[in-house]
């Protein structure tokens, strides 16, 4: 199948409301949706949501019964990309299967909230016009650890006219209460919503740093005569960020120290093949911990913002990124405007509290001067102190750019004359006046492709890549890494290693200002994506990630951990499984001075200089079965090695559950993962293996499959082959609790099984009141050891 079903489909689910709750309020919160939805209650018509992006909240008290008297909410979702907003007939520019897939209906959680008559809102604009909970640090002085917090809450009174105090509580991560302050008491009408400020101050602060992600827990609590009648948590982390313009002289400093921001720009769908873009939240852990295993500190987000779970990821994590709200990639007027200004309004309130949050960015390319002061406004507007700038991708001349608080910038655009713009003539395009005020920021370099799956041009079974009449690229994982003259120039590459290094030797950095122009380098795409209308190609999606649409690593995954690392750190290109006959040039990539090669234990030379700052070439290097080792030295010392064993014959598979640390939770919505490798008798992965698997599934589950690079209509499939020895696949749990069963078999190999327990979920009159599961958080400090 080429496509995703476009049309309506709707959701039902029965709930009862405790009798306690009835003189109080009920709202929904819907995390995400795809297109456009449309609610109702016990029947009754409740709201509707298009924007197919933010969150959206609903006010259902008058519509809800209490007690033994079931409700029943509905949902119709429309995920069609020719979808027009209703009251004007207008289209969403960033409604687009090519740069946003149309994956649809609910793909976010669903909360339900009971609150008091006088309570603080959620940052819920989308229907609700809320603004929630807005937490802020300023006066910091970081070698002291001290800071001053500012908690803006705006708090609704449905009830009589009462005094409302609110105070603060700041507890760190280890549970203890390190701060407590109140604002003025607040006299409110019936009616009456507004925003109260209560300011304190903090000493012995543990700072969110990209290499110690810390976190606090801000309660808040509203009293009145004494009695506590609501509270609510804000998780984030205080941190002082500043940009400093300037070529040479400028970038992004954070908690006083300047850090390079290195990583790449994602489609914000952030889609897994088999799964879409539904997923536990989990699941965006685990997708953060591997950025974070690559010592990427930065992401940028495309075209529209991503969900909550994958910010609070982020947060965890320690990677700083941009958010946009949503477009295409051009700038509007009309309606089509008025949408991205109130999508961004939308998205500030929402995820304003988030410290991995730097850049609101207000377009996936130029927009006039004249837009750029109005989102700019917006940020001042709705995040004025939250240390966070606005800007856009590719500033499009001097009149937007005296606007903007950053300037982002495409460099492997071509631009229309069969060559590469260079950063030369990106600054030559900016007044010297406008080239002292803003960072700059490459969003989304290295445009190249190249799937996991193809090995170099010595390895079975494909020998290389063949490209199509209707493909772009013609790479494969190794030249996707070193580059490649191409075929007649057509596929001419500059590969991986040396797009990375052109930035980084050019980098704005404290040792060497005079040399220095960027702030951020962001290579294009993290993971593969079902985006960009691939599927006319050779492949069934777009290509360009470090890993797989699956997040399994490509050789490029390993050649960005070693160029992003501090410490030393050393990959050898491909495997050792040629066949008998084959000498070939074997790519070491390190971050050392000087790399020597072995084969079996014999020097094959030794490396004093890398090429393109991170590359060692061995030429001529004949294989014979055994071991091929590489040595990375710095000032003549051995400070980092590594090895490849050849493999034997295809012996057994094995396969390996990966789920989320409370076990797979038998709430409809949890995934468990599946790794499914071929290996010899001894235990080694076989490189070379790609054949088919089948897999038998027992119990309570629904089999999502993975996805063959190449093969349409490989996802959801009981069979799937391994692709360089390993593929992965999974599961959805269902309502129902139980033992699930899943066996991998081929001929002639010795099959696998896997036993999982999909464990109970309380579920009470139709609500879970446990919150969805996060992976385990970083271990922070020196594991982190980057920036």
């Amino acid at each position: 199948m080429h496509s995703i079903y476009m049309g309506p489909a709707w959701y039902r689910k029965k709930f009862r409301l405790p009798e306690s709750a009835k003189e109080g309020k009920v709202f929904l919160e819907f995390d995400g949706l795809r297109q456009a939805g449309d609610f109702y209650i016990n029947g009754k018509a409740v709201g509707i949501h298009e924007d197919g992006v933010s969150a959206c909240g609903l006010d259902i008290t008058p519509f809800v019964t209490f007690g033994n008297t079931d409700n029943v909410v509905a949902v119709r979702v429309d995920n069609s990309n020719d979808y027009k907003e209703r009251a004007t007939e207008t289209s969403y520019e960033w409604n687009s299967s090519a740069f946003n897939p149309c994956y649809g209906g609910l793909n976010g959680n669903v909360c339900l909230h009971l609150t008091g008559k006088t309570y603080q809102t959620l940052p819920l604009y989308r229907n609700l016009e809320t603004s929630g909970i807005y937490v802020h640090a300023s006066n910091f002085n970081i070698a002291a650890g001290t800071c001053s917090l500012t908690v803006d809450s705006q708090v609704r009174n449905e009830g009589e006219q009462q005094v409302i105090t609110l105070g603060v509580d700041v507890v760190d991560a280890s549970g203890k209460k390190i701060a407590s302050f109140e604002a003025e008491p607040s006299d409110m009408v019936q009616g009456q919503t507004d925003i109260i400020t209560a300011q304190g101050n903090l000493a012995g602060v543990h700072w969110w740093d990209v290499r110690d992600p810390y976190l606090y827990d801000v309660y808040t609590t509203l009293t009145v005569d004494g009695k506590v009648v609501d509270v609510c948590r804000t998780q984030t982390g205080f941190r002082k960020a500043e940009f400093r313009g300037g070529v040479g002289k400028g970038g992004f400093y954070l908690n006083d120290r300047f850090v390079y921001l290195k990583g790449y720009a994602q489609r914000a769908s952030d889609d897994w093949a088999g799964l879409g873009q539904a997923y536990p939240d989990w699941m965006h852990d685990f997708n953060a911990a591997l950025i974070r295993e690559s010592n990427a500190n930065y992401l940028r987000w495309m075209h529209v913002a991503p969900h909550r779970a994958d910010e609070e990821a982020l947060d965890r994590y320690g990677i700083v990124n941009s958010c946009p709200a949503g477009d295409k990639e051009k700038d509007a007027d009309g309606r089509q405007w008025d949408q991205r200004v109130e999508l961004m309004r939308d998205t500030i309130i929402a995820l304003r509290n988030h410290p991995s949050i730097f850049f609101w960015e207000a377009g996936n390319n130029g927009i006039s001067a004249d837009h750029m002061r109005q989102m700019v406004e917006l940020r001042k507007t709705w995040d004025p102190d939250g240390g966070r700038v606005m800007g856009c991708r590719d500033i499009k001349d001097d009149a937007a750019a005296k606007s903007t608080e950053y300037f982002g910038i495409m460099i492997g655009q071509d631009d229309g004359k069969d060559k590469r713009k260079t950063p030369q003539d990106i600054f030559r395009s900016y007044s010297e006046e406008r080239r002292d005020l803003a960072p700059y920021l490459e969003t989304e370099d290295f445009r190249e492709e190249a799937a996991r799956r193809f090995w170099d041009d010595y390895s079975a079974p494909h020998f290389g890549f063949k490209p199509g009449p209707n493909d772009t690229y013609g790479l494969n994982s190794e030249t996707f890494c070193v580059g490649t003259p191409g075929i007649n120039g057509r596929y001419a590459s500059d590969g991986a290693i040396k797009r990375y290094f052109d930035y980084y030797r050019n980098r704005i950095s404290n040792t060497d200002p005079a040399h220095a122009k960027w702030a951020a380098y962001a290579s294009i795409y993290w993971s593969d994506s079902n985006a960009d209308g691939r599927q006319d190609s050779s492949e069934v999606c777009r290509v360009s990630g470090k890993v797989d649409s699956v997040r399994l690593p490509k050789q490029a995954f390993y050649a960005y951990k070693v160029m992003q690392a501090e410490s030393p750190d050393i990959h050898i290109i491909g495997h050792w499984n040629y066949a008998t006959g084959v000498t070939k040039t074997m790519y070491v990539v390190c971050n050392c001075d000087s790399v020597e090669l072995f084969v079996n234990n014999q020097s094959k030379g030794k490396i004093d200089h890398p090429t393109d700052g991170y590359l060692f070439p061995f030429p001529s290097i004949a294989w014979e079965p055994g071991k091929i080792s590489a040595v990375g030295y710095r000032n003549g010392k051995k400070v980092c090695e590594t090895a490849i064993e050849t493999a034997g014959a295809p012996k057994k598979i094995r396969l390996t559950p990966i789920i989320g640390p409370k076990g797979l939770q038998a709430d409809g919505s949890d995934v468990a993962l599946l790794d499914v490798e071929v290996l010899d008798a001894q235990g080694r992965r076989c490189p070379l293996d790609e054949d088919r698997i089948d897999f038998k599934v027992e119990g309570p589950c629904v089999w999502r499959g993975g996805v063959n690079s190449g093969i349409p209509g490989s996802i959801n499939q009981l069979y799937l082959n391994t692709e360089c020895g390993i593929n992965r696949v999974s599961l959805r749990s269902t309502l129902t609790p139980g033992a699930i069963k899943v066996t991998a078999t081929r001929n002639g190999l010795d099959p696998a099984t896997v036993e999982l327990t999909s464990l109970p979920v309380e579920n009470t009159n139709g609500l879970i009141k446990e919150m969805p599961q996060s992976w385990p958080a970083p271990t922070p400090s020196k594991s982190l050891g980057m920036n």
